[in-house]
């Protein structure tokens, strides 16, 4: 890998499949960014992660377990860097995808990561920034 981190984006749905799947190819490509990247959120992508993870739905993928939606969020808040948005993207089909746009091009990401193959992962790549899956991801950090 460069000797310069790459700037990471990951959207809701790698991380919740990173949380509720501790041994997933999501959670090992979270892993990886943590060691080799440097990994951003702003205000409304940390909103959105923690509403989604505590729904009640995946309740039972934290019974009995010993990682909690509360470890993993107090262990992704203290590794990724929060920003404040400034810059606003409009382009994405689905309205609510826009903050990981505007996030990215906030921080001048490298890399969007996302497993959103309907709206997100189609827009690859968007103004410079390559939007991929957790696969190729981590595809892109082992070719490094």
């Amino acid at each position: 890998m460069r000797s310069d981190r790459k700037k990471v984006v990951f959207d809701t749905s790698v991380l919740l499949s990173a949380a509720i799947y501790p041994h997933s190819g999501a959670a090992q490509a979270l892993g990886a960014a943590f060691l080799s990247c440097s990994l951003y959120r702003s205000a409304s992508t940390s909103h959105e992660l923690a509403t989604v993870l505590n729904r009640s739905k995946f309740d039972a993928y934290f019974k009995d377990a010993d990682f909690t939606r509360g470890l993993f969020l107090d262990i992704y808040f203290e590794r990724v860097q929060e920003v404040e948005i400034t810059q606003e993207s409009i382009d994405c089909k689905d309205p609510k995808d826009n903050q990981f746009l505007s996030l990215a091009l906030t921080v001048g990401a490298d890399v969007i990561v996302s497993g959103d193959k309907r709206d997100l992962l189609s827009m690859h790549p968007y103004k410079g920034i390559s939007i991929l899956s957790y696969q190729d991801f981590a595809d892109l950090l082992y070719q490094d």
